[in-house]
Formats: structure tokens, C-alpha cells, sequence
């Protein structure tokens, strides 16, 4: 039986049509809260759709974590005495901001697959960030942003640390979140990868990538986000205070995996760079028990992963040990280098 949505976002989706249906008797309000439009989430966008979703009161890591350390997802079980009951003072794990004199990052409490109750923090930095978006609570002056027009520059600006290039961030302005409406809006995030359904936002993506082995801090421009009174600017508070998103990148590497007899192409090995490579395709060699063999990389240059097989769709060597290796000079869109040459090694079937 094909069902065109989970039985909970069918159960949601009828509340939210009695919900409309009973407003319907009522005289909407057409008019905008005033005052300034306040920031209230900031997200950053991984390749994969993927998200982290910082807001004012996100809290501070506490003191000295550090990845692969234990988190508590569900918040950590008191003393049986009261009946194991949620301890009150140790409400669930999520997201928190780790910063120190070296390092400026977020940590998430990644659940465990077979116990949801228990999890490690993950404190790495952020690969293949592909987008930015900013949330409001209200409606934007939307001279700024035309509709029908391109995406616009100097909404959004940035800056890095370490001498790494700084790039530019193109723009585009949603009342709504997308033009698909409420229904895509409440369920984007979970069914359809839409993280800009909580609210009017700017969805932001840098030119061409942010850069790697960097701090990135992405900031607002309070002289072209306003209300709609066209010059009340807007605000932020907590830990969006100032307009401003801060995130470390990963150094520009790659990882190889060898084929997966499970795959839809069992032959393929795959390259997964930490930020988009400039021209894989002229870096990747391979060898079969240690004499050269041709090799063909798929995809168009530009990308973070790439699947490896053999040339002109043949299979590889029977029972040969083969190594395929991306070299140190492969550079990501904006010159700069691996961090290391990669290999990956395996034997053929």
C-alpha cells in the first residue's frame, strides 16, 4: 500500500487542516509584528543534507570535552531511589558551542544506533558546508531581494583566520521557507531536506566553497537586513548575538573506500574530499600488484565524491592487490592543497 506520508505526518497534516479550516471564520491578520526582526536560528548545511541548527540559547560545551567522549541524548537517569526518573539538572545532550583560546567549533551528541539513551559527542570540523541559513522571527524589507532576481552579495559576509582566502556568500530571501507552503514547511527537515522552513530566512552559499583548515565566521550586514518598515535592523541575542555564525573547517583531504560487493556498482572504490576538489580526475592513479592501470573517475570536477572504476568498464585484475591513490598536489576550488597524498588498498575478487 503506497502512502504519501508517514501515518504521524498524516495525523499532523489532518490537525493542521482543521486547524485552517477553523481560522477560516476569523478575519485574518494580514499585518507584521514590528519592531526588529529577530534572529533566531542560524544553520549550517552539509553536503548529504545533513544540518546543525545553532539558536540564542544554545549552551557552551562543558569544560574539556572532546570527541568520542560520552553524552546522554535522552538527559542522564537519576538515582534508582526516585525511581530512575530523569534527573531534572541533566536535561538531554544535543548541541553545544566549544570554544577556547584554539579552537572555536560546535560539539553534537550523536545517539548510538542501538541505544538511544546513550551517545558520543562528535567536536570534529565541519566538512562540505554547501550553504548557510539565517531565520527570523518576522518578515524582512525585501527591496534587498527582488523576487525574480539573482541571489544578492553582501548580505551575508565573511571572514577567516590563517591567511585562507575569504569568499564571497550569494543570498536569496523566503517569506515562507519555500514556495512549496505550509505542508513542505512543517515536514522539510525530516522528509524532504528543507531547513529553512522555520521562519522568513536567507539562504546563503558561498563562491565557490568556504575556505579549509580554517575558522569561518559568517556575519550578517545590519544596513541590508531590516524589517519591513525598510530600516529597522534586525537582532540577534545569545549566541547569535551580533549577527554572526562561527565554524572551524576540516583540512582539505581526502578519504578512499574500497568497493562495496553490495553496491549498486560493486567495481567502484570512492573518493570523498572533506571540501570540493578542483580537478580530481588529473590526481588519481592506480595500481594493480604494482604496475600501473587505468583508471576512470566519474563525475564532473568541482564535486567531494567521486566513484573509481576500472577503464572502459572492465573488472579489476582477478585477486590483484590494488592500490588507487590520490596525490598531494590536488587542490580544492580555491587553490588550496591536499593536506596529504591518500591511498586506499584492497584485493580484487
Amino acid at each position: 500500500m503506497n502512502r504519501s506520508f508517514p501515518s504521524t505526518a498524516r495525523e499532523a497534516f489532518r490537525v493542521l487542516v482543521g486547524l485552517m479550516m477553523g481560522a477560516a471564520a476569523c478575519s485574518p491578520n494580514q499585518g507584521v509584528k514590528p519592531g526588529a526582526p529577530e534572529l533566531i536560528e542560524f544553520t549550517i548545511v552539509q553536503g548529504g543534507a545533513t544540518a546543525t541548527t545553532v539558536r540564542p540559547d544554545t549552551p557552551d560545551c562543558s569544560t574539556g570535552i572532546v570527541s568520542g567522549d560520552a553524552c546522554f541524548p535522552s538527559g542522564r537517569m537519576a538515582d534508582a531511589a526516585d525511581g530512575g526518573t530523569l534527573d531534572a539538572d541533566a536535561p538531554p545532550d544535543g548541541l553545544c558551542r566549544l570554544a577556547s583560546a584554539t579552537t572555536n567549533n560546535w560539539c553534537t551528541c550523536v545517539a548510538d544506533g542501538m541505544d538511544p539513551n546513550v551517545g558520543t559527542w562528535n567536536c570534529d570540523p565541519f566538512a562540505n558546508v554547501t550553504a548557510v541559513i539565517a531565520v527570523f522571527d518576522r518578515l524582512l524589507d525585501t527591496a534587498p531581494f527582488e523576487p525574480g532576481t539573482a541571489p544578492t552579495a553582501g548580505v551575508m559576509t565573511t571572514s577567516a583566520t590563517g591567511g585562507a582566502p575569504v569568499v564571497d556568500i550569494l543570498a536569496d530571501y523566503s517569506a515562507t521557507g519555500d514556495q512549496n507552503g505550509l505542508v513542505f514547511n512543517l515536514f522539510g527537515p525530516a522528509y524532504f531536506g528543507n531547513f529553512r522552513g522555520d521562519g522568513p530566512s536567507l539562504f546563503g552559499v558561498p563562491q565557490p566553497e568556504f575556505p579549509s583548515g580554517a575558522t569561518v565566521m559568517v556575519s550578517l550586514q545590519a544596513d541590508k537586513v531590516h524589517a519591513k518598515d525598510g530600516k529597522t535592523p534586525y537582532a540577534g541575542s545569545g549566541q547569535l548575538l551580533g549577527g554572526t555564525l562561527i565554524f572551524t573547517m576540516a583540512p582539505f583531504a581526502a578519504v578512499l573506500m574500497p568497493p562495496d560487493a553490495m553496491a549498486m556498482d560493486p567495481t567502484a572504490a570512492t573518493i570523498a574530499f572533506t571540501n570540493m576538489a578542483a580537478n580530481p580526475k588529473d590526481h588519481v592513479t592506480a595500481t594493480a600488484n604494482g604496475a600501473p592501470i587505468a583508471v576512470e573517475v566519474a563525475g564532473d570536477d568541482g564535486g567531494s565524491s567521486y566513484p573509481v572504476t576500472p577503464a572502459a568498464g572492465g573488472a579489476w585484475p582477478a585477486g590483484a592487490t590494488i592500490v588507487i591513490t590520490v596525490d598531494a598536489t590536488t587542490t580544492n576550488l580555491l587553490g588550496q592543497t591536499i593536506a596529504a597524498a591518500a591511498t586506499v588498498t584492497f584485493t580484487a575478487p
